[in-house]
């Protein structure tokens, strides 16, 4: 009898349903931390990030160890390449409508995340590899890395990253708006990431190649799929949103231009390719939280990043973390204070691109940045606004409501912009 295939797309029998014993976690301890000791029957694990995260399950690790060491921390992040949130985004999709998703498609967002699930996690530990050599102390960065497995030929359906758990911290999600200066640090972790991806070696560039923005979201980006994203960004509040969200659903198929997004460089006459996050958004910062007022300590979760435009990181953090009306009135200065970092992050390295090309970036990729964010309102809302009880309820449904109604207003406002332009 002919052995099921095991496959990262579905459930395993290791931790909290994937594929990765407590066995696979130890022996890599073992040889990354150079230690004999390994995670004890009283250490505790628990889910945490749940609905943050998309290809990863995310768990709390506080360690009883099985021998003491100086060396081995008491708690840890260990994150495991999943497609257990997948799922729930394809039956998300299917729940629109009996149209909203045709078996062929589904098979084919299937087939691409087997693949995708696993170079993305490749990528992600090869660019902590590459920072973790820097000496950048006065920058954000990712938390510190323990240890790492890869999946490579022999191991497709196991890949984790064993990473410093940060304490007394939080996220300040879509339904919260942050103040523009709050923002400044994320900014110059920006502008150090990419000026020294521009020192980049050929074997360190190879090693985070093979991003393909089109691959991966083709399938949610195709005419079913905006039908099933514009209804969900509708349920946000259908009484203000449904006409602004009429005016987009007029301009078509029109409005996902891969071309232009995957290529914005061409369009404004960038040379060089930058290091980009790839997934700004607001889940993705860790807050510390001072009486009341925040300080940004750490971004998290580079599975997406990949070397390309340099606003494409900026978009996204604007879009998802600002009001709306505060990303309409400031973003013209906050993109100048991340080129006074870029510009001095570089030092006396040439400058590969000027202010006007950053500025004319935005513009031209803010359509395709916009559409990407929409399913994050959408879900998000519903999840949050289920909670009949919640007495802040109406204040989330009122800043959800607000930065959609600009999005849309603007998603309309730069795709005119951007077809002019691109047909000069």
């Amino acid at each position: 009898m002919a052995s099921k295939k095991v496959s990262i797309l579905g459930n395993g029998d290791g931790l909290f349903n994937t594929h990765v014993l407590l066995e696979d976690v130890n022996e890599v301890i073992a040889e990354q931390l150079n230690t004999k000791s390994s995670l004890g029957e009283n250490t505790k694990y628990t889910i945490i990030g749940d609905g943050n995260g998309f290809m990863s399950r995310v768990i709390l690790v506080e360690a009883d160890w099985t021998s003491s060491e100086d060396h081995l921390p008491a708690k840890f992040v260990l994150k495991i390449a999943s497609c257990f949130h997948v799922h729930a985004l394809v039956e998300n999709m299917k729940s629109v409508g009996p149209q909203a998703i045709s078996p062929e498609q589904e098979a084919m967002i299937w087939a691409m995340f087997e693949t995708e699930a696993q170079s993305l996690h490749n990528r992600e530990v090869a660019l902590y590899e590459i920072t973790s050599k820097w000496n950048k102390n006065d920058v954000l960065l990712s938390p510190k890395i323990h240890f790492s497995k890869k999946f490579d030929s022999v191991n497709n359906t196991k890949g984790f990253i064993g990473m410093e758990f940060v304490d007394n911290i939080t996220i300040r999600h879509l339904y919260e708006n942050v103040r523009p200066q709050e923002l400044h640090p994320i900014l110059k972790l920006l502008a150090t990431l990419q000026a020294n991806s521009l020192l980049f070696t050929d074997e360190e560039l190879k090693s985070i190649s093979g991003y393909e923005f089109k691959k991966i979201m083709g399938q949610l980006m195709n005419e079913d799929g905006m039908k099933g994203i514009y209804e969900q960004t509708r349920n946000i509040n259908k009484e203000r949103l449904n006409e602004k969200m009429d005016k987009v659903v007029a301009l078509g198929l029109e409005v996902v231009n891969f071309e232009l997004a995957c290529d914005t460089n061409k369009y404004v006459g960038i040379a060089h390719k930058v290091l980009v996050h790839g997934d700004l958004w607001s889940a993705n910062i860790l807050w510390e939280k001072h009486d009341e007022h925040f300080a940004a300590n750490k971004v998290i979760d580079y599975q997406l990043n990949h070397m390309g435009n340099p606003a494409e990181d900026l978009v996204r953090l604007f879009l998802s973390a600002l009001s709306g009306a505060d990303r309409r009135k400031y973003w013209e200065k906050l993109t100048d204070q991340f080129y006074d970092y870029f510009l001095e992050a570089l030092g006396d390295q040439p400058i590969p691109y000027t202010l006007e090309q950053l500025k004319e970036s935005y513009k031209l990729y803010f359509v395709t940045g916009g559409l990407v964010m929409l399913p994050m309102y959408g879900p998000i809302a519903q999840t949050k606004l289920s909670y009949s009880n919640s007495e802040d309820v109406e204040e989330c449904r009122e800043i959800l409501t607000e930065k959609a109604e600009h999005l849309l207003e603007d998603i309309e406002r730069w795709h005119l912009y951007s077809r002019d332009k691109t047909k000069q």
